[in-house]
């Protein structure tokens, strides 16, 4: 019988242990004619759930190698971590740079969750559960696959701003900071500077091909240099571009 796969423990901030990206421009790169493509959805539709039937939208970061169960640093200090996943495609614009090469085309088994307004009414729930679980502060990082869908979905991120204190944010979108939901986005970044951080891809978040094409900085966990997003914070904590290896 052969031995069963050892996966190496995490530490305290992650389950499973993070390896450094050596970069090497390897995603797995979809053509123009295949149906996850031309439909606009994910290459794993059996791990897309209805947030009725999910078990939690707002998901622990130690969940995830790169995104760790706490912030230990900055002024998010002390914050746990959560995540929320979409579907990538489905609610991505297809100008996305990412679009056939998306680095979800590598995760089979993570669970997305379907956008609409069912995933909006349960995502207030767990933000005013968590408000009282953590009344010193919680962090969400949007989105590990996915995108801001529509302008009323960034409302309620406006509004769970307005009304749930200990909710900070930081992510990443592949929208254009001009048109309208991008802009509603923006505005976010602006009213709320301290609690709110979302980076646009091909401006402020930059995918190069290896760690040699750098020429901002290169996030400190794909190099090895810090161990997950809660022991850097440099993503809302820093102005200058952000750069991460194709993988």
């Amino acid at each position: 019988m052969s031995a069963a796969r050892q996966v190496a423990y995490g530490g305290p901030l992650h389950r499973i242990a993070n390896k450094p990206v050596k970069g090497g421009g390897a995603r797995i790169a979809l053509m123009p004619d295949h149906p996850a493509i031309r439909e606009g959805r994910t290459l794993f539709r059996s791990r897309v759930v209805h947030p009725d039937v999910s078990p939690r939208l707002l998901v622990s970061g130690e969940n995830q190698r790169k995104i760790g169960k706490r912030i230990t640093k900055g002024r998010w200090k002390g914050f746990p971590l959560y995540t929320l996943t979409l579907e990538e495609r489905a609610t991505c614009p297809r100008t996305c740079g990412e679009w056939s090469t998306c680095y979800g085309n590598n995760m089979n088994w993570s669970r997305r969750h379907v956008a609409g307004i069912d995933l909006e009414v349960r995502l207030i729930a767990e933000a005013l559960s968590l408000a009282e679980r953590h009344p010193n502060g919680f962090a969400v990082r949007l989105h590990i696959l996915g995108d801001f869908y529509s302008l009323a979905y960034v409302d309620l991120w406006a509004n769970l701003l307005a009304e749930v204190p200990q909710l900070h944010v930081f992510g990443f979108t592949a929208r254009d900071p001009e048109d309208d939901i991008g802009s509603a986005v923006a505005a976010l970044n602006y009213d709320w500077p301290d609690r709110w951080v979302v980076r646009f891809s091909g401006i402020d978040s930059l995918v190069i091909d290896t760690a040699a094409d750098s020429q901002h900085v290169l996030c400190p966990v794909q190099t090895g240099k810090t161990d997950c997003c809660g022991t850097c914070g440099l993503c809302w904590t820093m102005d200058r571009p952000v750069e991460f290896v194709r993988h």
